[in-house]
């Protein structure tokens, strides 16, 4: 049940990762659609508004997944890990930023392109959206883990 509870924690705290940029990213593709909408381009409106239910979908099957993945590791790892603050974060950082990396770099090379080929401030974005979610789950690793991974 330990393990069990431990994933769910995850699982929640992944949907609260993707809940975040979901809500930004479909209130922005529906004020969008809005304008487009009022301006009598109704294809136009139609795709936007596609596009912010993909977006939420999405986000929150991506930040959902992340998460489940970050409790399943916390569940799995030693307890003598889980009782050091510093390395219980550093798993949970990693375990939620490397499948952001891999995912970012598949998707801007799918196409053939190479990742020189997009501008910088596309890493930039990428890099920060990959920190943000690393450090959140790192500083909630010890709310995941439970109060049982620091005795």
């Amino acid at each position: 049940m330990r393990a069990g509870a431990i994933v769910r924690r995850g699982a929640r705290l992944g949907a609260l990762i993707g809940a975040w940029p979901a809500g930004i990213g479909g209130v922005l593709c529906l004020v969008a659609a809005f304008v487009f909408l009022t301006g009598g381009l109704y294809g136009t409106a139609r795709a936007l508004t596609a596009a912010a239910g993909l977006a939420v979908l999405g986000s929150l099957t991506a930040g959902i997944a992340v998460g489940t993945a970050t409790g399943l590791a916390l569940a799995l790892a030693p307890r003598r890990l889980l009782a050091r603050p510093a390395l219980r974060g550093l798993l949970a950082a990693l375990t939620a930023g490397l499948p952001l990396a891999v995912l970012c770099v598949a998707l801007l090379t799918e196409g053939g392109g190479t990742l020189a080929s997009y501008p910088p401030s596309t890493h930039v974005v990428d890099g920060a959206v990959i920190l943000t979610v690393a450090l959140v789950a790192a500083a909630h690793s010890g709310e995941i883990a439970g109060p049982d991974a620091e005795r």
